[in-house]
């Protein structure tokens, strides 16, 4: 009995296995979309590992298939529609699961695409609480990464509610400690990098993706005048969205000067 009759049918189960594995590890909580959305640079790192393998199983089961074709017919159990089949499959895995599938719900762009949507909504003249209410509903509604606690992440939004709706000099020190490590949510922050002053002339808000690095900050920068109503608000992130290329990125300004035309790079 030859490799290709004792080894080509266990094979291409082994293929259609695999095709499954990598599809279950790609699209797994794809029906929390679009409360959570896939991440590219986490598809990435998973499917450098997932790839040589695929590529292995793509280049040996081509081979079988030759081989078989150049039989002459003598392999009449090898199942050659099974073998094509995987073998396409195996070919469009990857650039469909890690190229596409992230393309289609960027993380990114949805995110810049709603907080730009909520900031045009706000407008000079309203009150720090209706600032305050925006970022609150906006640390509700915006998506996450596919791998965020749920949970956890809803946990984080509550204590920012309960810090921004509390006057107790105590209890915001408290609060302050939990939400000054929370990720994914817009958090206030002083000048000094510490918890902001209640009578501020100004408010920061700032959103990170992860704790350990700088990439991928939003920021929103609130001005307030006379009687605590909002004169200003800026909103800019890191994020690399643009054809020109910078470290800030300024996507909605309130009220909007005449001549802007958002995005564009933050002022040097």
């Amino acid at each position: 009995m030859t490799f290709i009759s004792r080894w080509g049918p266990t094979l291409i189960i082994a293929s259609w296995a695999w095709i499954g594995l990598v599809l279950a590890l790609t699209f797994w909580r794809v029906w929390d979309i679009p409360k959570r959305l896939p991440e590219i640079n986490a598809i990435a790192t998973e499917h450098l590992l997932l790839f040589p393998v695929s590529l292995i199983l793509f280049f040996t089961l081509s081979w079988i298939r030759q081989q078989r074709d150049a039989s002459d017919g003598r392999f009449h159990t090898f199942p050659r529609w099974s073998a094509t089949i995987g073998i396409w499959l195996l070919a469009f895995l990857h650039p469909v699961s890690c190229g596409l599938y992230p393309a289609a719900f960027n993380l990114d762009s949805r995110t810049v695409e709603e907080v730009t949507r909520a900031v045009s909504t706000m407008h000079a003249g309203i009150s720090r609480a209706d600032v305050e209410q925006k970022i609150v509903a906006l640390n509700a509604d915006l998506p996450v990464p596919m791998e965020t606690s749920l949970a956890e992440h809803e946990a984080h939004a509550r204590a920012v509610a309960r810090y921004l709706s509390t006057s107790d000099a105590g209890e915001r020190e408290r609060l302050w400690t939990e939400i000054s490590r929370a990720t994914l949510v817009f958090v206030p922050w002083g000048p000094d990098g510490k918890s902001p002053r209640v009578d501020a002339h100004g408010q920061f808000f700032q959103r990170r993706i992860r704790a350990s690095s700088d990439i991928g900050l939003d920021k929103i920068r609130v001005r307030y005048g006379a009687d605590d109503k909002v004169e200003e608000i800026i909103y800019s992130s890191n994020r690399q969205l643009t054809e020109v290329r910078a470290p800030c990125t300024i996507h909605m300004m309130v009220p909007a000067p005449p001549e802007a035309s958002f995005p564009y790079p933050c002022p040097r």
